[in-house]
């Protein structure tokens, strides 16, 4: 699965932004505060429904304007196309979609890419304590084997209620 389109509205520093990407690497390059690093979060928003790099997502949302949307279009190993979409208005729910079905989460559609963000200011992955590390590799695990996703969810529940 390959990401080939991505479409923001009042994404952070974008108003509007069409951007195609091309077979094999995409180089984004551009000066400190172009906007670079919010075409990533934008392409990781899109294909997860939530940011890579708050847990506040109106932060997300572009300057004086009271709504966002992502689209993400896609191109399977079979050649067939599907679209991701995430729309988010503060104070509301987020409207996700695959192929143009409203879902619950994006981690459990099938036609989605496995996405993985790796920021500078993520170094506590690499510094920080072991339970940080477990849980990047658990959410890995999800995005490869979503099956598997499930078993992590009960286990965590199991846990926390015999440490209750």
């Amino acid at each position: 699965m390959i990401a080939t389109r991505l479409r923001l509205r009042n994404f952070r520093s974008y108003v509007s932004a069409d951007i195609a990407l091309g077979p094999g690497l995409t180089v984004v390059h551009g000066r400190n505060g172009a906007g670079k690093t919010n075409l990533v979060e934008a392409l990781y928003f899109g294909c997860t429904g939530r940011s890579c790099r708050t847990s506040n997502e109106r932060e997300v949302i572009h300057f004086d304007t009271g709504v966002t949307r992502v689209e993400v279009d896609l191109r399977d190993e079979h050649g067939r196309e599907h679209t991701l979409t995430v729309g988010f208005s503060p104070g509301e729910a987020k409207r996700l979609q695959a192929d143009g079905v409203t879902v619950e989460r994006l981690v459990d559609v099938h036609a989605r890419p496995l996405i993985c963000v790796f920021l500078p200011d993520r170094l506590e992955l690499v510094k920080g304590p072991p339970a940080l590390r477990r849980s990047h590799v658990d959410q890995v695990v999800s995005a490869m084997w979503p099956g598997r996703a499930a078993t992590r969810r009960a286990y965590g529940q199991a846990l926390a209620q015999r440490n209750a």
